[in-house]
């Protein structure tokens, strides 16, 4: 476990260092998901999520992520969650539960999904 976890935290430096030198474009107050993304990501939470982490949670962690890119987020999310099966859920699943996370903070709604190949282009800001 501790050898995945030194692979995940330089895998973590790594995409900081290559995010860091590319401009990014969005944030997550343009509204990057859709509202049927976040519904679908709210019953993914329900099943997934809910046991450990309850609604209040997340607000928090956005404003420790902010400044930062949702690829880093949706990586560490993808590489430890859910704890019992980590990585254990499809890509567009938990890009479901980042759009869910974002309604729960009330970033606006886009036309457009939040897709996982976007990741890299959007900043997340603090709630």
């Amino acid at each position: 476990m501790k050898s995945f976890n030194r692979q995940l935290l330089s895998a973590i430096i790594g995409f900081l260092i290559a995010t860091s030198l590319q401009a990014e474009s969005r944030t997550t107050q343009d509204g990057v998901y859709t509202k049927a993304q976040a519904k679908a990501g709210g019953k993914l939470y329900k099943t997934q999520c809910l046991v450990c982490h309850d609604k209040k949670y997340f607000r928090p962690v956005l404003k420790r992520w902010s400044g930062q890119s949702a690829a880093i987020m949706f990586d560490v999310m993808a590489g430890s969650m859910p704890e019992s099966n980590p990585g254990g859920l499809q890509d567009h699943e938990y890009v479901d539960l980042m759009a869910y996370i974002f309604s729960l903070s009330k970033y606006p709604t886009g036309e457009g999904e939040l897709q996982a190949a976007g990741l890299p282009e959007i900043t997340i800001q603090e709630p």
